[in-house]
């Protein structure tokens, strides 16, 4: 059965992806990568203190959830060719296809040294620095991966029925989302935020959240006891963003010492859980534009770094105020994304290696 909340919630995610790298690129706070700031404190950073703690530990919980519901309707060998071919075709092939043009970008400023390198070498630089936002998805394939395994070792649902009876009743249930917290936690304090990359991936903090949602919130039965916590689940939600804010606020929110900090890793866990009472209680309802969005939103996110750093790269070198640069992208970006879909999701060959999708699938 489709949950229609659950797509509202991802393409809104990644909605809210888009808008926090329209501020991220010309962060002043000193997060990895990104074009240079405007000037040394700028306010406007605060919004991505709002949506980066929780905003990737989602959509694996999401990832978790839905992997549940796909392997109770399709054997696990073909789960795991459809898993393949939509995130490790796209994440790997894909660079080599379009997403280099992203790496040949941020490669600008070093661009003079590379210039001494032959071009195939040049090439193969611009390949790797343009994984970008994939990180998910390959990070994601790796965790479908453990998940078959998982699926396994649990075949007769005794672990997976543990987890929906622990939530039958209120002390269960705090103990439970206790429990997600300080996995989160301790997932993050196993992370080395030393090097750029192992900070992005962090992979013993992200498979909390995907685990959690395979085996505990894919339990309708979950959800709909707390759907009548909704109005409260908001008020906590928003009362975490701006104590979170407040606090970290301009420190480098990609850092280790705040990525290992209690306060981040509650913000992730419990705040990825108040989004999801709510959208369950409120936005399970379906519409022309949301059902357009929700078949979007995978080649939103695949795409969406290609418009936007071409356009910042080429607004930052303008004499523009910078307010008017955030508008531009935050209003072309999101329409260039779903255009160069529709466009790229139409090429034999390039549908496939970008977006993982089939001649069959597309039509």
């Amino acid at each position: 059965m489709r949950r229609v909340w659950v797509d509202n919630l991802r393409w809104v995610t990644v909605l809210l992806v888009v808008i926090y790298h329209c501020f991220y690129i010309f962060n002043s706070v000193g997060a990895f990568g990104g074009l240079a700031p405007f000037c040394e404190n700028q306010p406007q950073d605060a919004i991505e203190y709002v949506l980066y703690p929780w905003f990737m530990a989602l959509p694996f919980l999401l990832a978790g959830m839905s992997s549940r519901w796909a392997l109770e309707n399709k054997p696990a060998k073909e789960w795991w060719r459809s898993r393949t071919l939509k995130l490790l075709v796209p994440s790997t092939i894909g660079l080599f296809v379009l997403q280099w043009i992203v790496g040949y970008f941020n490669a600008q400023a070093g661009m003079g040294e590379l210039a001494q390198l032959p071009a195939f070498v040049r090439y193969f630089i611009f390949v790797l620095s343009g994984i970008g936002p994939l990180w998910f998805i390959q990070l994601l394939w790796l965790y479908s991966l453990i998940l078959l395994l998982v699926h396994k070792l649990d075949s007769r649902d005794k672990f997976y029925n543990l987890c929906g009876n622990a939530l039958s009743n209120p002390v269960g249930a705090v103990m439970m989302l206790a429990a997600f917290f300080l996995l989160c936690w301790g997932g993050s304090l196993l992370t080395s935020y030393d090097a750029p990359l192992m900070g992005l991936y962090r992979i013993p903090f992200y498979i909390v959240p995907f685990l959690f949602g395979y085996f505990v919130f894919s339990q309708d039965k979950v959800l709909d006891r707390a759907k009548g916590l909704a109005p409260y689940a908001a008020v906590l939600f928003v009362l975490m963003a701006v104590l979170y804010t407040w606090h970290w606020f301009p420190q480098n929110y990609t850092g280790g010492m705040v990525q290992q900090h209690w306060s981040t890793m509650l913000f992730a866990s419990i705040g990825s859980v108040c989004l999801m009472v709510v959208f369950a209680r409120y936005f399970n309802k379906d519409c022309k534009f949301s059902s357009f969005m929700a078949k979007r939103s995978f080649g939103i996110y695949v795409i969406h770094y290609l418009p936007l750093v071409v356009l910042a790269t080429f607004l930052k070198k303008t004499a523009m105020a910078p307010v008017w640069i955030y508008l531009i992208l935050l209003v072309s970006v999101p329409l260039l994304s779903i255009a160069l879909y529709e466009v790229l999701s139409r090429i034999p060959l390039v549908r496939w290696a970008v977006f993982g999708i089939k001649k069959n699938q597309r039509k």
